[in-house]
């Protein structure tokens, strides 16, 4: 019996790839060019839909942060250019630059279309400084803001754009999608707008020819993108060419060789390939150019552990969590290793603070299930936490294996035998089930087909009696 393994992140959305001997894939909210709240930064050429301006992020009005002296008209001038400037704001400039944009909102005077990127420009700010709660009252704000600018008749490409980008912070994929084409058919050089539509289709939606095609028309506008060219990439790998998508990532790490994105996202491409020693090396040099990557810190971890080199893997996950307390993967992996170590509490303790975190991330639910059986406590809460793995991944076959295991545990043979049989249905030559109705088949009353089932387990898997075993059933 083991527990489901560990989940790498990268761009793209979830995606559960295999049972308990492979890594679980992650694929969203990658920071670099642009996280769940943030959307993309201006490339260096920038068409006219998107000039310098309309490439910040958001900004709103905070009275703690607002100075209590008026500003006079050049102050705040100064302050809505800090603010906005010419790219969004990043961990590294985020703080002053949302102070800035509290500023000149708190001044009242400045023109619709100003407020709405001040508000726009300091909900990124505020995500990256992780005050998602004031970031989304900003992101709405925006959004009223541009509602009220664009005309339907004749909607402004430029407003167009940055409604989307408020839209798509919030989670309105389709919205956003919707004013990102619009934004191309006012202006169909909008190279910017192809790349975020291109990201968002790719990301949200998992639709990569469509995303690609966006990306070959952003990089007809400006071949030198590296941002297009590390999407692309990532879009062809997605799609099973590596060849292209790999040509995509070192043709963006020429280009930009200290950018920390490039090499996260080539780092995952290798992961993709069993690459260990490659993933590896690209995420040592995203940390070299970004140490606080925490994206890249919790991948290096899933490679430390899968190496068995546990207390490397705990640093990692450890200046994660210190660094985004709020990113339920790094509890759940970290949750891993202490099982693996056997630290079952603190495993208990990192799956419930991954599952307050991401209410739906049935992964930590079956393992915490797991782990509370393994050591004879809560084997009603254990079935509880197997209940909700069950109905949020209804098809995963790890899923039988664990409740079966928490029935054996409970003194239930007959409804062990439902969840192995339902396992075996699908994949009959799945050597933990066999063993386990091998198991439940012996306390039914049947010794003769529970020692057949374990005898074609052991045959199929050798030490599958002792991984029971270690466990505490025999």
């Amino acid at each position: 019996m083991s527990p489901f393994k560990l989940i790498v992140v990268s761009i793209a959305g979830l995606a559960v790839a295999g049972v308990a001997t492979v890594l679980v894939v992650g694929y969203e909210n990658l920071p670099g060019r642009r996280n769940a709240a943030a959307p993309a930064a201006a490339p260096a050429a920038t068409p006219a839909v998107v000039p310098a301006s309309a490439t910040a992020s958001a900004a709103s009005n905070s009275p703690a942060t607002s100075s209590t002296t008026p500003l006079d008209a050049a102050a705040i001038q100064a302050a809505y250019e800090t603010c906005v400037q010419k790219a969004f704001p990043t961990r590294a400039d985020a703080a002053p630059r949302a102070a800035a944009c509290s500023r000149a909102l708190g001044s009242h005077q400045l023109k619709p279309d100003e407020v709405a990127l001040a508000r726009l420009t300091r909900g990124i700010a505020r995500v990256a400084l992780g005050d998602k709660v004031m970031a989304s009252e900003d992101y709405l704000e925006a959004i009223k803001h541009y509602d009220r600018l664009i005309n339907p008749a004749n909607p402004d490409a430029l407003n167009l754009f940055r409604r989307a980008a408020a839209l798509e912070a919030i989670g309105e994929t389709d919205k956003a999608l919707a004013d990102y084409g619009d934004a191309i058919k006012a202006d169909p050089d909008a190279s910017l707008a192809f790349l975020n539509r291109g990201i968002l289709l790719a990301t949200r939606k998992r639709s990569y020819d469509r995303a690609i095609q966006d990306f070959d028309r952003v990089l007809v506008l400006v071949p030198d993108n590296v941002e297009a060219l590390i999407s692309r990439g990532d879009a062809f790998i997605h799609l099973g060419d590596f060849g292209r998508g790999m040509a995509d990532l070192d043709r963006a790490i020429a280009l930009s060789p200290e950018n920390a994105y490039a090499y996260l996202v080539r780092g995952l491409a290798y992961a993709r390939r069993d690459d260990a020693r490659a993933a590896m090396s690209d995420y040592d040099t995203t940390l070299k150019y970004d140490p606080n990557n925490v994206y890249a810190l919790v991948n290096r971890a899933a490679l430390f552990s899968l190496d068995r080199k546990p207390d490397l893997a705990l640093k990692d996950l450890d200046r994660a969590i210190l660094l985004d307390p709020t990113f339920a993967r790094a509890f759940y992996n970290r949750g891993y290793v202490y099982f693996m170590q056997k630290s079952y509490d603190k495993a208990i303790e990192d799956y419930g603070a991954a599952i307050a975190l991401d209410p739906e991330m049935g992964l930590a639910y079956n393992n915490r299930g797991l782990t509370r059986a393994i050591t004879d406590r809560d084997l009603t809460q254990a079935l509880n936490d197997s209940d909700m793995a069950l109905k949020l991944m209804p098809t995963n076959l790890e899923v039988r294996d664990t409740r079966a295991f928490i029935y054996l545990k409970l003194g239930e043979p007959t409804q062990a035998l439902k969840e192995y049989n339902e396992a075996l249905d699908i994949d009959p030559n799945r050597a933990i089930s066999l063993y386990g109705r091998g198991l439940a088949k012996i306390r039914a009353g049947d010794p003769a087909g529970g020692k057949a089932d374990q005898a074609a387990a052991e045959t199929l898997y050798p030490e599958v009696a002792q991984q029971f075993s270690m466990y505490g059933l025999d």
